[in-house]
């Protein structure tokens, strides 16, 4: 089975938070890894997927990044 991995550069990062009505939320300190719950900063974001109609966010926490990997391995995302 083969996925699609994309990529976003730094520089377009805030404007793909505005375009999901995130990067208020972000900057705010209002944002959660899905995973750990940790506070989402614009330094610790590490992946960002839909689930069920609404956008998740992921710290970059090793933790959070073996969860990612395993609930991308269990969905067949």
């Amino acid at each position: 089975m083969k996925s699609n991995l994309n990529a976003v550069h730094d520089d377009d990062l805030e404007p793909l938070l505005t375009k999901l009505n995130l990067l208020e939320k972000v900057k705010n300190g209002q944002a959660k890894c899905k995973f750990t719950n940790e506070i989402i900063t614009l330094e610790n974001l590490h992946s960002i997927f839909p689930e069920e109609g609404t956008i998740k966010l992921v710290c970059d926490s090793p933790e959070a990044i073996k969860l990612l990997s395993e609930y991308i391995n269990e969905k067949n995302l």
